[in-house]
């Protein structure tokens, strides 16, 4: 499964998110400081954890507005191999949900047999979404392709589009074109908060 980007005509039901229509009021990094979660926030009694770098930081106010008790293990400079330390920890410490979205990528490319290994180490999780990565580096479009590779060949793995739904904002981003502004993270943590909603079917 694959969100973010335009439903193609023959499956015109499949999500997709415009952050552009919506107002954003927040200061850098919070979230304003009168807005409830409200509709934003998806009714689960799953356990969802984020696994991922800086990036995931970012946009980490927003996720928990939507998913209060979201586990984020994020951390600057994190790089796909380190990921399956990360998830055999949070297992041993009980954080690791039924629900796990993996957003790694932009500090570097990886080999395809590491992100399938850790993967497959998922396997009992029941969705795992796996977020693509917008970064002006020369491995970007490398590293997009070996994730939605994997989301493919993996039954439970979704691909969250996060360059297509960025595509020409650059609001959305500080000037270093990866980490996320107020506004970008409101509609990162949308576009994930709407492919949960997809695959929990709330």
């Amino acid at each position: 499964m694959k969100v973010g980007t335009p439903p193609p005509a023959e499956n015109p039901t499949s999500p997709t998110v415009d952050c552009q229509e919506s107002e954003v009021t927040a200061t850098e990094g919070k979230p304003p400081a009168n807005d409830q979660a409200g509709d934003s926030e998806v009714k689960t009694e799953a356990m969802i954890t984020a696994i991922g770098d800086s990036v995931i930081l970012g946009a980490k106010p927003y996720l928990k507005k939507s998913f209060p008790g979201i586990i984020i293990d994020g951390e600057l400079g994190r790089q796909m191999y380190q990921a399956q330390d990360v998830v055999k920890r949070l297992k041993a410490e009980g954080k690791l949900g039924r629900y796990v979205i993996i957003e790694l990528g932009s500090n570097g490319p990886f080999k395809m047999e590491e992100l399938r290994t850790l993967l497959t180490s998922l396997g009992d999780v029941e969705q795992i979404l796996i977020v693509n990565t917008r970064v002006p580096k020369r491995w970007q479009d490398t590293v997009n392709s070996c994730l939605a590779e994997a989301a493919a060949e993996f039954p439970q793995a979704t691909l969250v589009d996060w360059h297509a739904a960025s595509q020409g904002k650059d609001y959305y981003f500080y000037s270093d074109g990866v980490h996320l502004s107020s506004q970008g993270a409101e509609c990162y943590a949308a576009l994930i908060r709407d492919a949960i909603k997809v695959t929990t079917g709330s």
